[in-house]
């Protein structure tokens, strides 16, 4: 029959935590909790606030309740501005789903929170010199307060606070000498297809990330006949063959069937509009292809020395 309390969720303070380990979404909630028309011997016990998180594709992760224990009475009518963390348990699984579910954008949840408290009627005065923190309360009846909404957390916020403090993605980095593609001219296309790769990739966008890889391979090949008696016929890109004098036969057969890996890792969504690419996926599909066109630029300018 009265308001209890109002809740706020605090969208934009949504963290990661636990690691690879033991990930959880962490989901700030501001409380308020009022009641002025109490009774001396009537009291409001909260007890504690829990939460399950729904996905458009059903729950996602429910939460263990966080113990409150405050007691609200005419002397103590109000709890104000307290803020509570629920935490959503997760796993790889989970994540990735997630992942697939926000597509590059921001991420769309449904929280349903319970508040459980407790009515309460005192037992014991408060007389005229006892104070009402003596109260003895009896309990009388349990109330479950419902909350259900809509949240949407911001892209930037995933990406730089949920997924990192969840390890998603988390790889050990191994540093090598880096040739200057940039100074390269036959390189150009190449160098300039990665920086464009690594720029969507930080933005979440790993699908375009992986087609911008794709592009980065471009300089390598030649369109070749796949029928060599009808040159008008279909045909496919093959490893330049001037490449093979000028690297040797080893090298060139190393370059073309590395190369042949990464288009073909690359090569998902071109064959079902469903496959897609997590941010592990981008991650190692980038860092070989800059690793693999970094050495082939590197070796073809030794040639060109010689």
């Amino acid at each position: 029959m009265y308001s209890l309390a109002q809740a706020e969720i605090a969208e934009a303070e949504v963290n990661g935590v636990g690691g690879n380990v033991a990930p959880s979404m962490c989901l700030p909630v501001r409380l308020d909790v009022s009641h002025g028309a109490l009774a001396v011997r009537e009291g409001v016990e909260i007890v504690s606030l829990s939460g399950r998180l729904f996905t458009i594709r059903g729950l996602l992760s429910t939460a263990s309740p966080v113990e409150i224990g405050v007691i609200i009475q005419k002397h103590f009518p109000e709890l104000k501005d307290q803020i509570f963390n629920l935490e959503f348990p997760l796993d790889a699984a989970r994540i990735a789903e997630l992942e697939r579910i926000r597509a590059g954008g921001g991420m769309k949840l449904r929280l349903d929170a319970e508040l459980i408290a407790n009515k309460l009627h005192g037992l014991n005065g408060p007389g005229r010199d006892q104070p009402a923190a003596e109260i003895v309360w009896g309990y009388v009846h349990r109330h479950r307060l419902t909350l259900q909404a809509e949240l949407t957390i911001p892209k930037d916020v995933w990406i730089s606070r949920v997924l990192p403090g969840v390890g998603y993605g988390l790889v050990h980095v191994v540093e090598f000498p880096a040739f200057p593609m940039e100074s390269c001219q036959t390189f150009e296309h190449s160098f300039k297809a990665l920086k464009q790769a690594e720029e969507r990739h930080k933005l979440g966008f790993y699908d375009d990330a992986v087609g911008k890889c794709r592009t980065a391979l471009e300089p390598f090949f030649d369109p070749e006949a796949v029928d060599p008696t009808h040159p008008q016929s279909r045909t496919t890109p093959v490893l330049k063959k001037g490449w093979e004098t000028k690297l040797g036969k080893a090298t060139y057969d190393w370059l073309n069937g590395t190369f042949g890996a990464i288009k073909d890792a690359s090569n998902r969504p071109h064959h079902s509009p469903n496959a897609h690419y997590s941010q592990f996926d981008s991650q190692m599909i980038l860092a070989i292809t800059t690793a693999v066109v970094a050495y082939a630029a590197r070796a073809t300018d030794s040639e060109e020395k010689k």
